[in-house]
């Protein structure tokens, strides 16, 4: 298991979201972490702000664009990852590229209290999404018992 599923113990999984661009997608899943206790208030404008100057999504090679927005540990209340899947692909920037877009359909939101934690759950989630199957696995995943099976890796 690369990602312990205690990562996603508050349930914030939106399946199949039909949303328009990259703001509507960070309004949506920043309520529910909010409502969830999970972040602060101030998460939605901070995430929005890093995300301008530091984007986040990524091309995979199996066509599928994903983002992974994150933020300072200051905006965060508990560990978490907040996942939303996305009915049509929304754009994101693609990571270190000031004019670059991917059309994402999976975002895999980092809550994370130490900084230092980041690096080590970008890593395991880089691993997962150079898996072919585990990316189709997530895109047609529709509840939250599939979900934890796939980050459970059965």
């Amino acid at each position: 298991m690369l990602i312990d599923e205690k990562f996603f113990s508050k349930k914030v999984l939106l399946f199949n979201k039909d949303l328009c661009n990259r703001n509507q997608v960070f309004a949506v899943i920043s309520a529910e972490l909010e409502k969830k206790g999970v972040v602060k208030k101030t998460f939605r404008e901070a995430i929005e702000k890093r995300e301008k100057n530091y984007p986040t999504g990524l091309a995979l090679t199996s066509g599928i664009g994903v983002a992974i927005p994150h933020t300072d540990p200051e905006y965060i209340n508990e560990n978490q990852i907040g996942f939303m899947s996305l009915e049509k692909p929304v754009e994101f920037r693609q990571m270190g590229s000031d004019t670059e877009v991917v059309p994402v359909r999976l975002v895999f939101v980092l809550c994370l209290k130490e900084a230092h934690k980041q690096l080590d759950m970008l890593q395991n989630l880089m691993e997962l999404f150079g898996k072919k199957e585990v990316i189709n696995a997530f895109i047609s995943c529709n509840n939250e018992n599939d979900f934890i099976k796939i980050i459970n890796g059965k």
